[in-house]
């Protein structure tokens, strides 16, 4: 900003003020590094999707031209810091239980149009909601938490790193199941509830409609509390 006085011109920044500890901070971009110390050259954990939310623990850093916000409990890191300019703040619903979904048994996974309870079953029915990378199925490899395709991955959005990476991550995998269904889901004209989604995660964008998926809604329903699934 700049001031006119007495015939000299004065130049200051304007500074924003950083949000409340405890606010819920949400990616506005894809892509994101986030780091274990503030600044372009600290060690760098992984990246983050626009729309992941989690929430600022109230340290604030400048280094390397950027202002830095540190982060809670993200990806199972305790403490990480992003660049603030990448991050904007939102509701606290958006940062309900951990990480950026909210709690659902013992799990907390990215929020969508599946329901935390639907996606902590159809984890159970695939790897017993564990990280147990990758099994031949069906003439392919099918990875992690949702034993999730590298087709399936690249159709919801490619999130995170590498499709094994994302599979494996609970909530990157999980992202991609609600980007998935909010792609094909309403497209293929599903069910718009947990036996559409399952279906249609089990025998791709059409699979709500097919016969042979419905085995596997069985077998998402007949795991611990998730009889009353509709």
């Amino acid at each position: 900003m700049l001031l006119f006085l007495f015939g000299l011109v004065v130049c200051f920044e304007l500074s924003t003020a950083a949000p409340a500890a405890g606010s819920c901070m949400c990616l506005s971009t894809s892509g994101v590094h986030y780091r274990s110390a503030a600044g372009t050259h600290s060690h760098v954990y992984g990246s983050l999707n626009s729309g992941e939310c989690y929430k600022f623990n109230g340290g604030v850093l400048t280094k390397d031209g950027y202002t830095w916000y540190e982060l809670q409990d993200v990806h199972g890191h305790h403490r990480v810091w992003v660049a603030s300019n990448y991050l904007k703040t939102s509701t606290s619903s958006h940062c309900s239980g951990s990480g950026s979904g909210s709690s659902s048994g013992s799990h907390s996974f990215a929020t969508g149009p599946v329901s935390q309870q639907c996606l902590e079953c159809i984890c159970k029915q695939e790897s017993g909601c564990k990280p147990i990378g990758c099994h031949w199925d069906v003439n392919s490899d099918s990875c992690g938490y949702f034993q999730i395709k590298e087709g399936y991955w690249n159709d919801c959005g490619s999130p995170g790193t590498s499709w094994k990476s994302c599979a494996n991550d609970l909530h990157c995998s999980s992202l991609c199941v609600q980007n998935y269904m909010r792609r094909y889901a309403a497209h293929y004209k599903c069910s718009l509830n947990c036996q559409g989604y399952a279906r249609e995660h089990n025998g791709g964008p059409n699979g709500c409609h097919h016969s042979s998926t419905l085995g596997y809604w069985a077998g998402v329903k007949s795991h611990s509390g998730c009889g009353n699934l509709h």
